[in-house]
């Protein structure tokens, strides 16, 4: 049986926030003493970090902790974003083991970390099994990272988010145990006799039919389907952003296929990247990943309500992967670029998630990006929700 449980605190006392949290992730799990626990926070309580630490861990009686912080956290009970936060999940169970991790440095030694990540999990074998990473936003590749676990241990699924803060800090934190660190990945393995259910939502929403990519050249979209790039992303600037060009590259972006052997850009099948340069004289689009000719695409619109209906349509997914369970605890990593900012008021991924799927131990934080699986493939995301649930 798995006893999970979590809190929130916004006080803007680093121990009373980890206190109060940590009380209430306890009361709702029904325990005492946690076999492990995660912990989310905003930038601003990393400078008392040793006390964030050590009180987590006299609190719930144990150190097999990790953590990150974020742009903002979240539980259940809902969101914290612009405000300190501190989010606390603890459990305790016999039919899962979960083991912390931090490596550091990040920066330069992705494709390194990514072998002795593929050598574990190619030597556990375990058949229910996740891998929570939460890497440095601001240092590190976390595709050279995806791509070196899968090419040394194929498919395992991984989800996660990363590291983030508000922008004052100028630093991302990871944690596990009572060591904090920057430029560093932190992380939890997950094994045993438990189910994983993984899906994400779509923070941005097809607004063209797949169209193919008919010259490139890097990430230089050049032409598609014969067409000068610049002119086909044109003719979807009408009104207001036809007359502000920086407001439409915050909600325009490009979807590529997830799949590159199927190459399918349909039913959230796909990756948004940000469009990062346009070039008037050659009519050329930059993007934010590789491309490539006979590539499939879409453009994308960034949209409150779109978004919604998208996460309605996966938690609708997730409700029929449960078949009636009710799930022992979950977690959800957001995009910082969602939340307030992409719905107009705050709470709502929360709201929707709880409104759902009832009231079970959640945590979550806004991050820098996502990681998920779609298909059998680990991926990087962007403007996405990836929600994770666990059941017995």
């Amino acid at each position: 049986m798995i006893r999970a449980g979590a809190g929130q605190s916004n006080h803007p006392s680093t121990t009373q926030a980890i206190t109060d949290a940590a009380a209430q992730a306890l009361a709702q799990a029904g325990i005492s003493r946690a076999d492990g626990g995660v912990v989310f926070f905003s930038a601003d309580h990393a400078a008392e970090g040793q006390a964030l630490a050590a009180t987590l861990a006299r609190i719930i009686g144990t150190d097999c902790v990790t953590g990150s912080s974020g742009a903002g956290v979240l539980t259940g009970a809902g969101e914290i974003e612009g405000d300190h936060g501190v989010a606390v999940m603890v459990f305790s169970s016999d039919r899962f083991f979960a083991r912390p991790f931090i490596f550091e440095p990040l920066r330069g030694n992705e494709a390194s970390l990514g072998e002795t990540f593929g050598g574990f999990l190619a030597k556990a074998q375990d058949e229910k099994s996740l891998m929570l990473l939460f890497p440095d936003t601001y240092n590190g590749n976390p595709q050279t990272l995806l791509q070196a676990i899968h090419s040394r241990a194929g498919f395992h699924p991984i989800a996660g988010a990363g590291s983030s803060e508000n922008g004052v800090a100028g630093a991302t934190y990871q944690l596990c145990g009572d060591k904090l660190a920057s430029n560093a990945l932190a992380g939890m393995y997950i094994s045993g006799d438990v189910d994983i259910h993984i899906d994400i939502t779509q923070g941005c929403q097809p607004i063209t039919p797949p169209m193919t990519i008919t010259k490139a050249e890097n990430n230089l979209i050049l032409e598609i389907d014969h067409q000068p790039a610049l002119e086909v992303f044109a003719k979807l600037l009408k009104g207001p952003l036809a007359e502000d060009l920086r407001r439409a590259l915050t909600v325009l972006f490009v979807g590529l296929p997830a799949d590159p052997v199927a190459n399918s850009v349909a039913a959230g099948n796909y990756l948004v990247r940000n469009i990062i340069g346009l070039d008037p004289d050659k009519g050329i689009v930059a993007v934010a990943d590789q491309v490539r000719v006979g590539q499939s695409m879409i453009f994308t619109l960034r949209d409150g309500q779109r978004a919604r209906d998208d996460l309605q349509e996966m938690l609708q997914r997730q409700l029929g992967r449960l078949n009636g369970k009710k799930p022992a605890m979950g977690f959800y990593f957001n995009c910082c670029a969602r939340g307030q900012g992409l719905y107009g008021i705050p709470g709502i991924d929360a709201a929707y998630i709880k409104q759902a799927l009832g009231d079970f131990p959640l945590i979550g934080m806004f991050g820098g990006y996502e990681l998920a699986p779609l298909g059998r493939v680990n991926h990087l995301f962007a403007y996405t929700g990836v929600l994770v649930l666990i059941t017995d």
